[in-house]
C-alpha cells in the first residue's frame, strides 16, 4: 500500500479548497445575476407604471354606451314598464330605433318604427313619419315610401295643413316629404324613364321641376349639399355626428335640419340615396336650381350671416364647406364647357366631311 505524501495531500487539499472556493463564487455569482434580474424587472414595472395608461377613444366609448343602452331598452321593452302597450313603450321604441340605425341594424329599426306608428297611427308628435320615410328610401322600398307620402301623414302637412308656428319636428317632417317626393319623381322620370309618350314625358318633367323647386324653398341648404356633395362630404361625412343647436337661431336650425336629412336620416343620410340614382343627378340639381336662365338676380345660394367669432360651430363648418363647393362648381363648369366645345368641334368636322363627300354639291 502506497502512502500519499503530505505534500501531495496538501496540494490536493489546496486544489480542493480552490475548487470549493470557485464553486462558492459561482453560487454567489448566480445569486447576483438573479437579484439583478429581479431589480431590472422591478425597474421596468416602475417605468411602466409611470407611462400614461391607454384609454378608449371617444368612438369606442360611444359604442360601448350605445350597447349598454340598447340592452337596457331591450329589458324595458320585454319585462319592464315598456312591455305594455302605451306611450312609454312607443317612446322606448323610438329611442331603440335610433340606436339600431346607429349600429347599422336597419331591419330591426324598421320594425321598431313600424310598431311605434301602429301604436299611434296619426303620429301626433311627428316623431315617426320622417325617419320611417327616409328608411324606406334608404332600403329602396319605393312603393312603401310612395304610399306613405300619399297618405294623410304627409299629404295634408305638405299642402300647408300645419299650425301657424309649426314645431321643429313638424317642419323637418315636411322637409323630408318635399325632398322625398322630388327624389321619387327624379327616379321615375330620369332613371327608370316610366313615361314614353312625348306629352306624358313633358308633364312628368314639369312635375319634377315643381317638386324640386318646392323642396328647395322648404330648405335651400339641402339642395346646396346635394348639388355639391363631394365638397360638403369632406366636412360633413355621411353618418357623422352633428353638434347640438347652440341657440334658437333660424339659420342654425335650418343647417342642422339639412345635415340631419343629408347625413343621418335613414341610417347613413339621404344624400347617398340621391347620389346613387345616376351620375347626372348633381348636375341636374345644380342647373335646375342654381344656373337656371330665368332665375332672379338674387344670389343662387341661400345667404349666410356675416362671419363672427361667436357664431355657431355648424355655421363655421358650413362656411368652409361652401368655399370648397364654389371651387368644385367652377371646376365642373369649366370641364363641362370644355367637353361641350370638343363635341361641337367633332360635329363640325363630321359636317365638313359629309359636305365633301356629298355628290349633290
Amino acid at each position: 500500500m502506497v502512502k500519499k505524501s503530505k505534500a501531495s495531500k496538501g496540494s490536493s487539499g489546496t486544489k480542493s479548497g480552490e475548487g470549493g472556493k470557485s464553486k462558492k463564487q459561482k453560487k454567489g455569482s448566480g445569486k447576483g445575476s438573479s437579484s439583478s434580474r429581479r431589480k431590472e424587472a422591478r425597474q421596468e414595472l416602475k417605468e411602466a407604471n409611470k407611462r400614461p395608461q391607454k384609454r378608449a377613444h371617444g368612438k369606442e366609448v360611444d359604442e360601448t354606451r350605445q350597447r349598454l343602452r340598447s340592452k337596457w331598452l331591450e329589458r324595458q321593452l320585454s319585462r319592464g314598464p315598456g312591455s305594455r302597450v302605451g306611450p312609454e313603450r312607443r317612446t322606448l321604441l323610438l329611442e331603440m330605433a335610433q340606436l339600431q340605425l346607429a349600429a347599422g341594424r336597419s331591419k330591426a329599426a324598421l320594425q321598431s318604427l313600424r310598431e311605434a306608428l301602429d301604436m299611434d297611427p296619426e303620429d301626433v308628435d311627428f316623431a315617426v313619419r320622417g325617419p320611417l320615410l327616409c328608411l324606406y328610401l334608404d332600403k329602396a322600398m319605393t312603393e312603401e315610401a310612395a304610399s306613405l307620402l300619399k297618405g294623410p301623414l304627409f299629404e295634408d302637412a305638405m299642402q300647408g295643413d300645419l299650425p301657424a308656428e309649426p314645431s321643429a319636428k313638424q317642419r323637418e317632417a315636411v322637409t323630408a316629404g318635399c325632398y322625398s317626393i322630388a327624389l321619387l319623381s327624379y327616379i321615375s322620370v330620369r332613371v327608370v324613364r316610366e313615361y314614353k309618350k312625348p306629352k306624358a314625358v313633358e308633364e312628368a318633367e314639369e312635375r319634377l321641376l315643381k317638386r324640386l323647386q318646392k323642396a328647395h324653398q322648404q330648405n335651400p341648404f339641402i339642395a346646396e349639399f346635394l348639388a355639391f356633395a363631394p365638397a360638403f362630404e369632406s366636412t360633413f361625412p355621411f353618418g357623422c355626428e352633428l353638434p347640438e343647436a347652440s341657440g334658437a337661431e333660424k339659420l342654425e336650425e335650418q343647417l342642422l335640419e339639412a345635415l340631419r336629412y343629408c347625413c343621418q336620416w335613414g341610417g347613413r343620410g339621404q344624400a347617398p340615396v340621391w347620389l346613387d340614382t345616376n351620375a347626372t343627378v348633381r348636375r341636374f340639381i345644380r342647373e335646375t336650381l342654381f344656373e337656371a336662365e330665368d332665375a332672379s338676380d338674387a344670389a343662387p345660394l341661400a345667404p349666410l350671416a356675416e362671419a363672427s367669432p361667436n357664431e355657431a360651430p355648424v355655421l363655421q363648418r358650413w362656411r368652409r364647406a361652401r368655399e370648397e363647393a364654389m371651387q368644385l362648381w367652377a371646376t365642373e363648369m369649366a370641364q363641362e364647357a370644355g367637353f361641350g366645345r370638343e363635341e361641337q368641334m367633332e360635329e363640325e368636322v363630321l359636317t365638313e366631311d359629309e359636305e365633301i363627300r356629298d355628290p349633290g354639291h
